[in-house]
């Protein structure tokens, strides 16, 4: 057996004080008790004096006894007693996503020159998903230094795509790469009240110079939260642009830069695999698809029926029994003045 709130099982100190009570009382009484048997009788006759002293016993302890088991079968029903095993059918409406997108400064290199930036490739991976994932609620989360809800979720697309569009390294001040409060943000944007399938997808090449990332990641697990993640960046890795460069478009950013960025790929893929998502490789020509799909088999998941097996509440049962004491210690009384 197993309770929803056990602290009112405490309830039960009560029965110490009231035994105690129930005694004393009794006492008190006693002596008047003897008092009015040896002056009443029947024709002249006295009435069998230990004869009615044991009937007065026996309602006083039945009452008693009827009093506790209503007391008891309240405070029972009141913790929310559980006990065998019933199917619970389960269904999940909908699906939400809400895209992680890191800026940080190793975001905006260009691994070679022929290629996007990395930040430039997220928000493009970022829009042909969301412009084709259909009745799907999105939502939007930037970070850099710190992380911040920019989009909450929505079926408008529309202002996802169109955000995602104008998004740039300057959309929040800030330096260094803080994962862990990026996550923070975006599992800020679900609402507790919807039953529904939800998931962070990260966009980042893995750097991390502050934060822990597997922290994050957990917060997100205990609230039923996927994390699926896209790498981008390479393994040769490219020259971050110094702060100058990004902030004068006229300067060259190779020629400005003096760090080498590398894409690591180890903690995104642990986040995801963690979490039961995925991680794709974001220099793949298909990897927009790769995510579309992922974010549709969440969708069809969704739309399902499951179950899961949990102890049946028995609280009825002990109301229904405080009721019948209830109603016994009134037929008790009843009876009692009926006789006399």
């Amino acid at each position: 057996m197993s309770f929803d709130t056990p602290q009112v099982l405490f309830g039960f100190v009560l029965y110490i004080p009231l035994v105690i009570l129930e005694v004393l009382h009794y006492q008190r009484h006693k002596p008047f008790l003897d008092t009015f048997i040896a002056a009443t009788g029947f024709t002249g006759e006295p009435i069998p004096r230990q004869g009615l002293i044991r009937e007065f016993q026996r309602r006083r302890m039945t009452a008693s006894l009827l009093w506790g088991i209503f007391l008891a079968c309240i405070i029972i029903a009141l913790a929310g007693p559980r006990w065998g095993k019933q199917m619970v059918l389960e269904y999940r409406r909908g699906v939400d996503v809400v895209f992680a997108l890191d800026l940080s400064r190793s975001m905006e290199v260009q691994d070679s020159p022929a290629r996007p930036s990395r930040l430039d490739r997220a928000c493009y991976i970022a829009q042909e998903a969301a412009e084709a994932a259909g009745e799907i609620r999105l939502g939007a989360a930037i970070g850099k230094g710190r992380g911040v809800l920019a989009v909450p979720l929505t079926y408008d697309t529309g202002a996802l795509v169109s955000f995602l569009e104008g998004l740039s390294g300057l959309a929040i001040t800030g330096w260094g790469t803080n994962l862990e409060t990026l996550i923070d943000a975006a599992t800020g944007a679900f609402q507790d009240g919807f039953p529904t399938s939800r998931e962070i997808i990260l966009f980042s090449d893995g750097e991390a110079l502050s934060g822990t990332l597997s922290m994050a990641v957990d917060r997100a697990l205990k609230s039923g939260i996927r994390v699926s993640a896209v790498g981008l960046g390479t393994e040769q890795g490219g020259p971050v642009p110094s702060r100058q460069a990004l902030s004068e478009p006229g300067l060259s950013v190779l020629e400005e830069a003096a760090v080498v960025s590398y894409r690591h790929s180890d903690p995104l893929r642990n986040a995801a695999e963690r979490t039961g998502g995925v991680y794709i490789d974001g220099n793949e020509a298909d990897a927009a698809q790769l995510l579309l799909d992922h974010i549709r088999s969440q969708g069809h998941a969704a739309g399902m029926q499951s179950s899961h097996v949990e102890a049946q509440a028995r609280w009825r049962i002990f109301v229904i029994a405080a009721l019948i004491a209830w109603g016994l210690t009134k037929v008790l009384n009843t009876r009692g003045r009926n006789h006399g």
